[in-house]
């Protein structure tokens, strides 16, 4: 059952193309404000996140997506927790840190 889903979510990865079409990509990306979350339990992580915000969106295929879901993630970490905690159960596997990197691995290689 996981290995259906993340082969349906690979294809879905490769259908992007939205950076193809406009000519310059920051376009794409929305605006985001730490000063909105001063207050914050994770406002040093917000704070850090937005000095490399423009420039990881412009590493990926859609940076608007990027940047959409990122902002999200950042402000609420737990999320991403609740989708490693999901990998986890359903693969068996006990490490969360672990877990993250082998989904971001085999993302990559679906993206190379």
């Amino acid at each position: 059952m996981l290995r259906s889903l993340i082969l349906e979510q690979i294809k879905i990865l490769n259908e992007c193309g939205c950076r193809d079409e406009v000519e310059d990509p920051v376009t794409l990306i929305p605006a985001f404000s730490s000063s909105d979350y001063e207050t914050h339990p994770n406002f040093d992580m917000i704070s850090d996140y937005e000095l490399s915000r423009e420039t990881n969106a412009l590493d990926a295929k859609c940076p608007g997506s990027y940047a959409k879901t990122a902002d999200q993630l950042v402000i609420k970490p737990e999320f991403v927790a609740s989708i490693i905690n999901l990998l986890m159960n359903k693969s068996g596997s006990t490490c969360p840190e672990s877990s993250a990197k082998a989904l971001n691995d085999i993302i990559n290689l679906y993206n190379s």
